[in-house]
């Protein structure tokens, strides 16, 4: 690029760079903006509040300083800066806790701030995208899956369902001992395969066989290899967030090509289960795949299992379980060679127990007390995972005094706590006596000892790993004495990982101690469907401005369920009943928080209202205020003489108006406003209509005005008689006994739903069926001989009729079924990533719901286009939410609460003119009944009908 390019850029510059050749600018600007570089690291990095810590250098931070064996580098740090440092890992900040107060802080005291990961690149592609365990962010999804592994697959019952699988693996890894006998045997790595097949076996137990299983193995090994060697290596991208895409390292890259593999293995694994399952096969051995597949076929799962999250705890039990349980095992075998009295109790107690005659089974290992505390001290001396799981803060907070700012790395440093003088007598020694009092324990409710983590996110695989650690030495030390081959000596130095192994592995000689041969005898799925997107705009090229209809049409070329790109922001459309259900009842709580827009945000105060607020206490609050306090029949009544008021003002003007073309929907949106405002803060304030039609003056300057009035007036007593919904709201605001106080933004948010979302829409329900009674003169006829028989033509409407007007209950479902108010409902966004039809639905995409084209689909009604009120007047349909053929007003959490207002005011303003006046169009004129789409369907051409009295009476019009 020509150094002219700069030019334009200094001619803006003071009058000494206008001196310079452009040569010398262009290095002075190079200068300068390096400087600025560094400026900035120097502000960004800047360590007030934060805990002590080596000086750092720019961009690189601490990391020319690491020590590979960082669990003990961490350790040296804490004598120097305190049990709570800081490093800084290139632009990440990392915090070093190394005491068990801290860590009590942590992981029990601040457990919640704590739960979320630092993720590391390669262990986002390891994990499916973090869907399982381990990674997973802390929400409902984890919640399940937790739920998942600590109840249907590691609880003790399903451990104890699948002991058979297990056994058939050490039977075998004993028989190999036994046949290498005298023989030098790499006891760690043959532990790893031992181990590996116990999971695997465990995992999908009967479904490989023989030789199949043996090449299975094979494969696993070397991937689990490859994967651990990647997981463990720096990783650029982990220290530098925004060079994550380069992947310059190559390292996601790399794990791809392994998970691939891995993925090529489940599925087949799958598809196998499967097919035994189907034809009855192996049911005898139980395995974890087999719960997993029911979990996630069980139809009336709240939040199912999916494909991915089943693959996800498949790769946590393989790559998890493997390295962990196998490193610790040849610890413990190591230390206790290095123990030959420690080795002596051991094989005592196995005597005493088991017996020389005899084998170990699981059942035996509840009585081996010494044993258990052997297993303690490995995991006390050696944990598995030396700085835990790394934690992530999701909100800035403090710890020790000093400030964790949001999205550091937390490593609680338990390999340092283990070995901590203050606590533990001769730290650095193996005595298995001290656990012998059973006064610690793995529960994590122990800060001086938690080998398993603590809190929330504390390992999951503790019954498991008990169980398989202590089957394991137990049935090692039982049938092998063990010595080292001549001339070589103990090393039980370490070697930090994200799992601690042994530097130098343990080569040990196994010799046969029972004298029975016999008893080493082991002879007995992506995104739905949607068209091609473009880059950056995707699909909004192509929108209709008839949503509605146009996402009826997709439907009929994608199927039920169908994607778009809007822009950057992904929607999902639902044009089924069983899909709707899925969403709205079956996943209810994944798709309880909505897809907020930028307008829905400010017309809410900051989503403070019930449509728009997130799911949770604060929504829960709120709509307890909606259904029990404000929308309730009770309070409806006791607001009754307020909407009659507005309503028989409008019926007056419609007689004033006799003869003439009146704007039906106009003076209906006029009405309901009237009726609604009255309901809100009755008839004390004046002027408060006119206010609310002059669009410059802003809705919260209204809402300030009528609360101090109404507060007013309460404090003198002033309108009393006549309860409002502000009322009720500005009693529950004072009062001091609630858990979750009702603030004074939240009412003004709620008086802007009322406001905004009871007026248009009923207001065009409304037009709509006086459109398609007009458009029906058979109707119209049926609807005023019932309010002739109900009301009588001598008498006005009144809201103790409409229960019993039961054509006119029909014409409004049906004009709901047909004219649905909201054709997509209001949209919904899962809180995690799910399956809905079988297809992936990630956090945060858009999903709509299309209840207009379910109500209009030809499978399930009988001529749909048609209006006819006849078909429900068997009673069979209700808009309760359990209907996902017929729900006007959503299902589920975040269903309409406003139900019981809309139906009253609907029926009390169509029998009213229905029954005070004939209606016809004014001359030359045609019905015209086209839709035009809005978060509130409209009638495109405003409805324009002349009224003529139909009541003899002249008063009833007063």
């Amino acid at each position: 690029m020509s150094l002219e390019f700069f030019k334009p850029l200094f001619d803006s510059f003071p009058w000494l760079l206008q001196q310079l050749n452009v040569e010398q600018q262009a290095v002075f600007f190079s200068c300068f903006l390096g400087f600025l570089a560094l400026l900035w690291f120097f502000i960004s990095n800047s360590n007030e509040g934060l805990p002590p810590g080596p000086k750092s250098l720019p961009l690189i931070g601490n990391l020319h300083s690491l020590d590979p064996e960082l669990h003990t580098y961490f350790a040296s740090l804490s004598q120097t800066y305190g049990p709570i440092c800081r490093l800084w890992f290139g632009k990440k900040l990392g915090i070093i806790i190394t005491s068990p107060a801290l860590a009590r802080e942590v992981l029990k005291d601040q457990d919640t701030i704590f739960a979320n990961r630092d993720v590391p690149a390669a262990a986002r592609e390891i994990s499916y995208g973090c869907n399982d365990i381990l990674w997973n962010s802390y929400g409902p999804k984890w919640r399940m899956l937790r739920k998942v592994c600590v109840r249907d697959m590691l609880s003790c019952s399903t451990l104890d369902s699948v002991y058979a699988l297990r056994r058939r693996e050490f039977r075998q890894s004993i028989n190999y001992f036994y046949s290498q006998k005298g023989l030098p045997v790499n006891v760690g790595e043959q532990m790893f395969l031992t181990v590996f097949n116990v999971i695997t076996s465990m995992l999908w137990g009967g479904t490989v066989k023989g030789g199949e299983r043996a090449s299975l193995g094979s494969e696993f090994r070397y991937v689990v290899s490859e994967m651990a060697a990647l997981c463990s290596i720096p990783n650029l991208s982990d220290f530098y967030p925004g060079l994550a895409w380069f992947d310059f390292q190559g390292v996601t890259k790399e794990m791809k090509v392994l998970l691939k593999r891995f993925e090529k293995i489940f599925d087949s694994m799958i598809d196998e289960r499967k097919k035994l399952d189907r034809n009855s096969v192996g049911q005898e051995s139980k395995d974890f795949l087999q719960v997993l597949l029911k979990l996630k076929d069980e139809a009336d799962a709240k939040m199912p299992v999916t494909m991915t999250e089943i693959k996800a705890l498949l790769m946590d039990m393989i790559v998890g379980g493997t390295d962990s349980t196998s490193n610790a095992i040849e610890f413990a075998m190591a230390e206790i060679m290095i123990k030959p009295d420690v080795l002596r109790k051991l094989q005592e107690e196995l005597e005493t127990v088991v017996g020389k005659d005899n084998i170990v089974e699981e059942s035996h290992i509840k009585q081996l007390p010494y044993l258990y505390a052997v297993i303690k001290e490995i995991l006390r001396l050696h944990p598995p995972a030396p700085l835990l799981a790394p934690h992530c803060p999701s909100e800035t907070c403090t710890v020790g005094g000093y400030t964790v700012p949001k999205g550091s790395c937390v490593f609680i440093n338990v390999w340092a706590i283990h070995r901590d003088p203050s606590i533990w007598e001769n730290p650095t020694e193996f005595r298995p006596e001290r656990f012998l009092d059973n006064k610690h324990d793995c529960s994590g409710n122990d800060f001086n000892y938690f080998p398993f983590g603590s809190g929330r996110r504390m390992c999951a695989g503790i019954a498991m790993a008990e169980r398989m650690f202590m089957y394991s030495v137990a049935s090692l030390i039982h049938y092998f004495d063990w010595k080292l081959p001549e001339g070589e000596t103990l090393d039980v130095t370490e070697k930090f990982g994200i799992v601690l192994k042994k530097k130098m592995p343990l080569v040990a000689i196994p010799t046969p101690r029972l004298s029975n041969p016999i008893l080493y005898d082991n002879s007995n799925n992506g995104l739905p469907p949607g068209p091609r997107a473009l880059p950056l705009i995707g699909n909004l090229h192509s929108l209709d401005p008839e949503l509605h209809t146009y996402f009826a049409s997709l439907s009929q070329t994608y199927g039920p369920i169908c994607r778009l790109w809007l822009g950057k922001k992904l929607g999902i459309i639902i044009t089924s009943p069983a899909l709707a259900r899925e969403v709205l009842k079956d996943q209810d709580t994944i798709f309880a928080n909505r897809d907020v827009p930028a307008a829905g945000r400010e017309f809410s105060y900051g989503g403070n209202n019930i449509v728009w607020n997130p799911y949770g206490p604060k929504w829960h609050m709120l709509r307890k205020v909606c259904v029990r306090e404000m929308l309730n029949v009770s309070t409806f009544n006791s607001v009754y003489a307020l909407k009659r008021r507005e309503l028989r003002q409008s019926i007056n003007y419609f007689y004033n108006q006799a003869g003439s073309p009146v704007n039906v929907g106009e003076q209906m949106f006029l009405t309901v406003l009237n009726v609604i405002t009255s309901m809100l803060w009755g008839g004390t304030v004046r002027g408060v209509t006119k206010k609310m039609k002059v669009l410059a003056k802003s809705f919260d300057e209204i809402f300030e005005s009528i609360i101090d009035q109404k507060q007013k007036l309460d404090r003198n007593g002033v309108g009393q008689e006549s309860k409002d919904f502000l009322q009720v709201l500005l009693k529950l605001k004072d009062e001091a006994d609630v858990k979750i106080p009702l603030t004074m933004t939240e009412i003004k948010a709620l008086l802007m739903d009322m406001v905004l979302g009871g007026t248009d829409t009923t207001a065009n329900t409304v037009e709509f069926a006086m459109a398609e009674i007009m458009h029906k003169p058979n109707v119209l006829r049926k609807l005023q001989q019932e309010v002739d028989t109900v009301v009588g033509k001598d008498n006005i409407v009144e809201e103790s009729h409409i229960q019993q007007l039961q054509y006119l209950y029909a014409v409004m479902k049906e004009v709901l079924r047909i004219h649905s108010t909201a054709p997509f409902l209001v949209p919904h966004c899962p809180s995690e990533t799910c399956t809905v039809g079988g297809y992936t639905v990630p956090k945060g995409s858009c999903v709509f719901i299309n209840v207009w084209a379910i109500h209009r689909d030809p499978s399930i009604w009988e001529n749909p286009t048609e209006f006819r009120p006849e078909r429900f007047l068997d009673n069979k349909w209700d808009y309760s939410g359990n209907d996902f053929n017929y729900f006007p007003f959503g299902s589920g959490r975040r269903m309409c609460p406003g139900i019981v207002m809309a139906e009253r005011m609907f029926m009390y303003s169509v029998a009213s003119l229905i029954h005070s006046f004939d209606w016809k169009l004014p001359k030359g004129e045609t019905l015209d009944l086209t839709e035009k789409f809005g978060v509130i369907l409209k009638k495109k051409m405003p409805l324009v009908a002349i009224p003529t009295p139909r009541l003899f009476n002249p008063t009833l019009y007063e």
